[in-house]
């Protein structure tokens, strides 16, 4: 009898160490998403396990070393496995084709950038509006190929002085919790970025005039990019067009490049949700996919945290200058400090995507052999 009260005790404490919730020890946890939902008590205080990622093991909240990422709070940060199925994988190849779309947008004269760079492409209609109270410009197309079967939705990037000063400003307040609510109660996109969105998305008449397109050609996918501010604008008209009903979300592509934190953790988690095609490609130390910044984990509760700034999966990082064909990393978490160091900065990283100057391609008339 004695021999069967200790058989029993042990296999109720072995539970109760291994699943989620109190535990006493949090090295006994052998899995992210349990480490992630777990805590103990030390001296009376509640302290959360964090699962650190490099050595994939479970500890203390003090257990990861310094400086290395590790999990904590919540799973959803957890690596996932990254196992796209045939043809829908990202290459360099189809970044650099869908980043050509994501430049000719800068252009005066889009029919013709695209001409070059992109001769399948034709031009269905541009726009642009003030998107916001300092008179800076945010501009976007719709496009399509016949020979892709395929519609093209792009956003222009931010211009560089004001406007970028201003995205600033409003990324600080996002990092204290003010966000604009965006596709349901909980997920939120930064103020300025919720303004652009619907003075150029909705105002203007785009989402109007894609959706007549997209009725013309009913088995196109629909291709969304943008640069910088432009890549936080496609990833929200991705996220709104599934939302709303228009649109399958497996007919959605969406890739982004040099996109900044453009909403907090429900709004991540909203993309995951419902954008299954999605790809955040980002150059070596870029410092504006790095805005607004999180606040560190320690120092929040479990509210605040639910407010902090973060990406969704999946993060493509190359680590070098972006030669065609260079190798790049697909991140498996759903921020990126456990696939970058973001401490390191160059904002020359973040003009200079595959090696062009944007500015400089437009200017040269967008010569096909400088990008694809």
């Amino acid at each position: 009898m004695f021999f069967r009260i200790i058989l029993l005790f042990s296999s109720f404490l072995i539970y109760f160490q291994v699943s989620a919730g109190n535990v006493v020890v949090c090295k006994d946890i052998k899995d992210c998403k349990t480490c992630a939902e777990s805590y103990i008590h030390v001296l009376g205080f509640k302290e959360e396990c964090r699962w650190c990622i490099e050595s994939k093991s479970c500890g203390g909240p003090y257990s990861c070393p310094i400086g290395k990422p590790f999990i904590q709070k919540d799973p959803f940060k957890c690596p996932i496995p990254y196992r796209p199925a045939s043809g829908k994988r990202y290459t360099d190849a189809l970044g650099r084709s869908i980043y050509a779309v994501a430049i000719a947008v800068r252009d005066k004269n889009i029919t013709s950038c695209l001409g070059n760079v992109r001769p399948d492409i034709t031009l269905t209609k541009s726009y642009e509006v003030e998107c916001d109270g300092a008179g800076n410009l945010c501009k976007g197309l719709l496009a399509k190929s016949e020979e892709a079967k395929a519609i093209y939705v792009s956003y222009k990037g931010s211009t560089f002085g004001k406007q970028v000063f201003a995205e600033l400003l409003h990324g600080l307040t996002a990092q204290l919790g003010a966000w604009e609510k965006f596709e349901s109660t909980e997920a939120g996109v930064i103020t300025y970025f919720h303004t652009a969105f619907y003075r150029l998305f909705i105002d203007s008449g785009m989402k109007d005039d894609l959706l007549e397109l997209m009725k013309k050609h009913k088995n196109y996918r629909v291709w969304l990019t943008g640069h910088s501010l432009g890549g936080s604008l496609a990833t929200m008209t991705s996220l709104h067009l599934v939302k709303a009903g228009e649109i399958d979300k497996n007919r959605i592509r969406l890739i982004t490049f040099g996109e900044p934190r453009t909403g907090n953790l429900a709004f991540a988690k909203e993309v995951e949700d419902n954008v299954p095609f999605r790809y955040r490609v980002v150059k070596k130390n870029d410092p504006v996919t790095n805005m607004p910044a999180a606040t560190p984990l320690n120092m929040l509760t479990t509210s605040l945290y639910n407010r902090q700034p973060l990406h969704y999966r999946y993060m493509v990082h190359y680590n070098g200058p972006m030669f065609k064909g260079e190798s790049f990393k697909v991140c498996e978490v759903s921020d990126d400090s456990a696939c970058r160091n973001v401490a390191l900065s160059d904002i020359s990283d973040h003009t200079t995507y595959f090696q062009i100057d944007q500015d400089d391609f437009v200017k040269n008339g967008c010569p096909r052999n400088e990008l694809i």
